[in-house]
């Protein structure tokens, strides 16, 4: 009985160990800039803060950071030469571009890449 009752005290003190390499959770606020700036390289409309706060489970949506962070990311993706390559590729053009001053030439430079890609893997 004695082993038996050392082999139960032993799973139960075993079961509230600690793991050493269990780390606690660090909280952080949202990186609203960096949001703004996946949202802006991955061509997507700016998301409302409705959207923002129910996407990123925060309800203090900083709407400033967000919208700078979408417009560095546009400024990386919102290139004639990129969106080019984009179309060639068949990728679907960023509708986030559409908000930009040059759109036009934006959606031009895309369209052609589309023509082209859609030419060199067509088969006559």
């Amino acid at each position: 009985m004695k082993p038996a009752l050392c082999a139960v005290l032993l799973l139960l003190l075993s079961g509230c160990q600690i793991n050493p390499y269990t780390f606690s959770p660090h909280w952080t606020s949202t990186d609203w800039y960096g949001a703004g700036v996946e949202d802006g390289r991955d061509g997507i409309k700016a998301r409302s803060d409705e959207m923002l706060a129910s996407d990123l489970n925060d309800p203090k949506v900083d709407r400033q950071a967000y919208l700078k962070g979408y417009t560095t990311g546009l400024d990386d993706v919102c290139q004639p030469h990129l969106l080019y390559g984009w179309g060639y590729s068949g990728k679907v053009y960023p509708e986030g571009c559409d908000s930009r001053q040059n759109a036009a030439e934006l959606r031009k430079a895309w369209d052609k890449g589309m023509k082209e890609g859609t030419q060199s893997t067509s088969f006559h």
